[in-house]
C-alpha cells in the first residue's frame, strides 16, 4: 500500500531524527522532566479556522484543529507509518474492493454519546455526495459506499482496487477523514462546524468557546483513552486547555511570544529568528514537505494567454525571494512538487518547463502577446492598461510576492497586491474574484494534485484549470495498482502545471517554531507539526 511518504524519503528530508534547534533555546534538563497535568498552552497563529467541518475546508488552520478535536479510522505516526486509530483493525479482500473496519469500544464523543459504524458512514456518505459539494471530495473518488455491519464493523466498497484508499481515509490525511457526531451533523445542517455548539468530536480536545477571528479555547477531553500510538501517552492530554490566539501580523505573534502573551508560534516568520533567540524562546525548523506557488486565475482574459502566463514566470527571481525574504529557510523550487516526494518529476526533465528568471524573455513574450509600452512605462493593449490584483491572506506571502510586484514594474506590467483576511480571502478566491493568488500547498503524497482536477472547480481548483489530460492522468493515478505508472500520471500533472504556466513554482519552505522554556514534550509531525500534542505539558 502506498504510504505517502517513505522513511528513507523522510531521513533524506530530514524530518525524522532531530530537527535543527536554532538559538539556545530550552535548557538540557528539559528530556529529565516528567510530565504533570494543568495549565493552559496558548497558541499563536496567522489566521483562523473558517469551519470545524471535517473534509469542508483545506485551510491549515481549520486542518491543526480539527486534528486536536476529532479522530480518524487510521492515521499516520512520526515515521509516516499507518497505525490503528478508531479502528483497531482492518482487512482487505483478496480484489482489493471490499475494506473491512472493526472499531474499537467504549469511544465515547465530546457530549457523552458513544462512537458507532453509523457515524463513519455518515461522513463517509456526504464525504463523496456530490450535493454536499466538499472541496476534498476527490480524495475518496474510488468509495462506491459504507455499509454498517453491527456497532463497531463497518464496510467500505469500492468502484476499483486503489493503492491509496487507506492512506487517502487516514487522519493524517488532512482530517478531512475525521469523524463527528452524526447527531450534531444531522441536528445542525450547513451550520455545523461554525456555530461552536454543534462541533463534537472524538479528539482529545474539545472546543469551549470560539470568538471568530480572535480566539479559540480547547479544552481537555476527560475519559479520553484511545490516543494515537504515535505518542507515548495515549490517555487524555496533559494540559487542561490550549487557547488559540489569531495575530495576523507576524510582528504581533513574535512580541507576544517574548513577552510571554503566547507559549508557541506555529509559524514565525524567518525576520524574527534573530530577534527571538536567546530571549527565553527555543525556536526549531523543520524541513516541510511544501510549495509555495503563483497561481493563475485562467478564466480571468489576462491570464488566458499563456504567453503572459509565462512572462509572469520569468520575472521571478526565486533565489532572491530565498535569500532576502526567507532568509534561507527555503530552498528554491525547480517543479511543482518538493522533489522528495514520490512522483516529482527529476530537476533535469523540469529544467526545459520552468521559466528561468530573465525579464528580456518576460518583455518578448509580452510584446509577442499584443502588449505594447506606454508613455507611463507601462503595457497596454487596446487602451488597456497591463495590470492584474495577485491575492494573499498572510503577512508573509505579502512580503514573498513584493519583489515580484517590483521586477513585473521593469517590464511593464502592474501587479497590484492585495491583502485579505483568511476568511474573506477564501470567500474571494471561490468565487473567482482574483486574476492571481499566492498558492501555499503543504502535502503528505501527490495525491493533493486532485487540487487541479475540473471537478474540484471552484475549490480547491481556485486557478480554475479545466483540463482533460489532467483529469485523465489524475484518475490514473487512483486506478492504478502500479506504483510506477502512478509516478508517471503524477509527473504529467506536474509537467502540464508548470509547461502551461498554469502555476510559477517559487519555492520550498521550512517549518519554524518558537515556543517558550515552559512549555515541554513538544513533538512536531513531519506533515502536521503540533498535531495532537498528547504528550506536552507545562511547567
Amino acid at each position: 500500500m502506498d504510504r505517502a511518504l517513505d522513511r528513507r524519503s523522510l531521513l533524506k528530508l530530514g524530518v525524522i531524527g532531530a530537527a535543527a534547534t536554532l538559538g539556545a533555546g530550552a535548557p538540557l534538563a528539559e528530556a529529565q522532566d516528567k510530565p504533570k497535568r494543568g495549565g493552559t498552552l496558548t497558541i499563536g497563529r496567522n489566521h483562523d479556522a473558517d469551519t470545524l467541518y471535517p473534509g469542508r475546508s483545506t485551510g491549515l488552520s481549520a486542518i491543526a484543529t480539527n486534528l486536536l478535536l476529532y479522530d480518524g479510522l487510521v492515521l499516520h505516526d512520526f515515521q509516516m507509518k499507518i497505525r490503528p486509530g478508531l479502528a483497531e483493525r482492518w482487512e482487505v479482500s483478496p480484489d482489493g474492493l471490499t475494506w473491512t473496519f472493526h472499531l474499537r469500544k467504549n469511544v465515547k464523543f465530546h457530549c457523552g454519546a458513544s462512537l458507532t459504524a453509523q457515524d463513519v458512514k455518515d461522513h463517509f456518505d456526504r464525504w463523496i455526495d456530490p450535493k454536499e459539494a466538499f472541496p476534498t471530495r476527490a480524495k475518496v473518488t474510488s468509495l462506491a459506499e459504507t455499509r454498517v455491519v453491527d456497532d463497531h464493523t463497518l464496510v467500505c466498497k469500492l468502484k476499483n482496487p486503489t493503492l491509496v484508499f487507506l492512506n487517502n481515509v487516514s487522519q493524517t490525511e488532512w482530517g478531512y477523514a475525521s469523524v463527528p457526531h452524526a447527531k450534531h451533523v444531522a441536528q445542525y445542517g450547513q451550520d455545523y462546524g461554525v456555530v461552536p455548539a454543534s462541533i463534537c468530536g472524538t479528539g482529545p480536545f474539545k472546543l469551549k468557546e470560539w470568538t471568530k477571528d480572535d480566539r479559540m479555547e480547547l479544552v481537555r477531553h476527560e475519559g479520553y483513552a484511545w490516543g494515537s500510538p504515535a505518542y507515548d501517552n495515549t490517555s487524555a492530554p496533559w494540559v487542561d486547555r490550549i487557547v488559540f490566539r489569531t495575530l495576523p501580523e507576524d510582528a504581533a505573534r513574535a512580541a507576544e511570544l517574548e513577552a510571554g502573551g503566547i507559549d508557541l508560534d506555529i509559524d514565525v516568520s524567518p525576520q524574527h529568528i534573530a530577534r527571538l533567540e536567546g530571549k527565553g524562546v527555543k525556536i526549531t525548523s523543520i524541513p516541510r514537505l511544501s510549495s509555495n506557488h503563483i497561481g493563475f486565475n485562467v478564466e480571468k482574459d489576462i491570464f488566458k494567454d499563456v504567453r503572459v502566463r509565462k512572462a509572469v514566470a520569468h520575472a521571478v527571481n526565486r533565489q532572491e525571494i530565498v535569500q532576502f525574504v526567507m532568509k534561507g529557510q527555503a530552498d528554491v523550487a525547480h517543479g511543482f512538487l518538493h522533489p522528495l516526494v514520490p512522483g516529482a518529476t527529476p530537476k533535469e526533465q523540469m529544467r526545459p518547463l520552468m521559466s528561468d528568471f530573465s525579464l528580456d524573455k518576460s518583455k518578448r513574450l509580452l510584446s509577442e502577446a499584443g502588449w505594447t509600452p506606454a508613455a507611463d512605462g507601462l503595457r497596454q493593449k487596446d487602451g488597456k492598461p497591463l495590470q492584474a490584483s495577485l491575492y494573499v491572506f498572510t503577512e508573509l506571502h505579502e512580503r514573498i510576492v513584493t519583489p515580484v510586484q517590483a521586477q513585473l514594474r521593469q517590464v511593464g506590467f502592474d501587479l497590484q497586491i492585495k491583502r485579505l483576511e483568511s476568511a474573506a480571502f477564501t470567500t474571494a478566491t471561490r468565487a473567482g474574484e482574483h486574476d492571481a493568488r499566492f498558492l501555499p500547498m503543504i502535502y503528505s503524497s501527490p495525491d493533493f494534485l486532485y487540487f487541479f482536477v475540473s471537478a474540484a472547480i471552484p475549490s480547491p481548483n481556485t486557478v480554475r484549470w479545466r483540463d482533460d489530460k489532467t483529469d485523465t492522468l489524475f484518475h490514473q493515478s487512483q486506478v492504478t495498482l502500479k506504483e510506477t505508472e502512478r509516478v508517471k500520471a503524477f509527473q504529467g500533472i506536474e509537467q502540464r502545471l508548470v509547461g502551461e504556466a498554469v502555476v510559477v513554482p517559487i519555492q520550498h519552505i521550512r517549518w519554524i517554531f518558537g515556543n517558550r522554556a515552559r512549555v515541554r514534550g513538544l513533538k512536531y509531525h513531519p506533515i502536521h507539526g503540533i498535531y495532537k500534542l498528547q504528550d506536552t505539558w507545562i511547567v
